[in-house]
């Protein structure tokens, strides 16, 4: 699966308004780019089932008056993608399949204290990780990337969190996504929550990251279904 970091837009940001004396006619002449809207129903389909069409103003010019000026169209994540394994009750379906598999406590096995300590996802050793890690805000080793997620561990309170947020990750082709279980909806992580709570983070289990994490399938980008999700390869 090839993780897009970058929502899918339809129409280009709004130029930016420069204050002049030039009329707002010509300042907002259209653009052939651009489908300009006053509701999203004025605005076409996305054409891809990971998207729904927004009608907006770009981040720069959310304070112009919507009686003079129209909003543009644009691409938002579809929301109210259930994420609720407890939904999904045929016996054959591949989050069903994943999830009773592998949601299960005894997958989840701690760090080798004698040989695994101050490793990637591992707690210290004596308070020191090992050569270009260093202890993050959960507690184990893990790289400065900020690009990649934080290490976390399985905890008896998010046991099959991995699972869980990898069916979000598979639809959205994204690996950002986190299934939410206050709402059980997919949603963008929010680094200033807790993981499990709708939090960002990867689960490792005995210094490795878990294999639920498919990052190598097929992507189904704009035909994406939850019944073509997919699951990394300790399936």
């Amino acid at each position: 699966m090839t993780m897009s970091r970058t929502p899918v837009v339809f129409a280009l940001a709004l130029a930016t308004f420069a204050v002049s004396s030039v009329s707002c006619t010509a300042i907002l002449a259209p653009r052939d780019d651009v489908q300009r809207c006053g509701t999203k129903d004025d605005c076409d389909p996305t054409g891809d089932n990971r998207y729904v069409p927004a009608c907006k103003f770009d981040d720069a010019n959310i304070d112009l008056d919507t009686s003079e000026v129209d909003k543009i169209c644009v691409a938002d994540f579809k929301p109210n993608v259930g994420c609720n394994p407890d939904t999904y009750t045929a016996p054959e379906h591949p989050y069903r399949v994943a999830y009773d598999s592998l949601a299960v406590a005894s997958r989840y096995a701690v760090c080798d204290p004698m040989t695994q300590l101050g490793t990637m996802g591992c707690p210290p050793a004596n308070g020191t990780c090992n050569q270009g890690l260093a202890v993050n805000d959960a507690g184990l080793c893990d790289d400065d990337d900020p690009g990649t997620p934080m290490a976390v561990e399985i905890t008896s309170e998010t046991l099959g969190q991995d699972v869980r947020d990898q069916f979000c990750r598979s639809f959205f082709c994204d690996d950002r996504f986190v299934c939410d279980p206050a709402t059980n909806f997919c949603a963008l992580c929010d680094e200033d929550e807790d993981f499990g709570e709708g939090g960002c983070g990867e689960v490792y289990i005995a210094g490795a990251r878990s294999c639920v994490y498919d990052d190598g399938g097929a992507c189904e980008g704009a035909d994406a279904s939850d019944d073509a999700v997919t699951f990394g390869a300790c399936m």
